[in-house]
């Protein structure tokens, strides 16, 4: 009872309220890491029944893991869901090489960047 005691008297000694929030915090939990990001996610991924969607494009089922931007957001792609697709690992680090490429190239020859 003692220590509950103490404790209660360092506690009235806190300050009562938080800092201020570093500048750029307004967009904490709404990146790729975020929670209104995992909701999407978890919704694209329902709505493609957790198949990625490249390979059914070939006949292939292929277990999802992960959710893309068909037209990446540096080309002026959206979080849209209409712009959002099921897609497994493979077929995305073969996508995400594409798009280095064409970004690497857009940048060498004077590109929007």
């Amino acid at each position: 009872m003692a220590r509950l005691k103490a404790l209660g008297s360092r506690l009235a000694a806190l300050p009562n309220t938080l800092p201020p929030m570093p500048e750029g915090s307004a967009n904490y939990g709404k990146g790729r890491g975020g929670r209104p990001w995992r909701r999407l996610r978890d919704s694209i991924l329902q709505r493609d029944k957790h198949l990625c969607q490249p390979c059914k494009a070939q006949g292939r089922y292929t277990e999802a893991t992960q959710v893309d931007h068909i037209v990446p957001q540096a080309e002026g792609g959206t979080d849209d869901r209409v712009n959002l697709q099921s897609i497994c690992t493979e077929c995305h680090d073969a996508k995400t090489l594409e798009e280095s490429k064409r970004g690497a190239s857009r940048h060498q020859h004077g590109g929007a960047r």
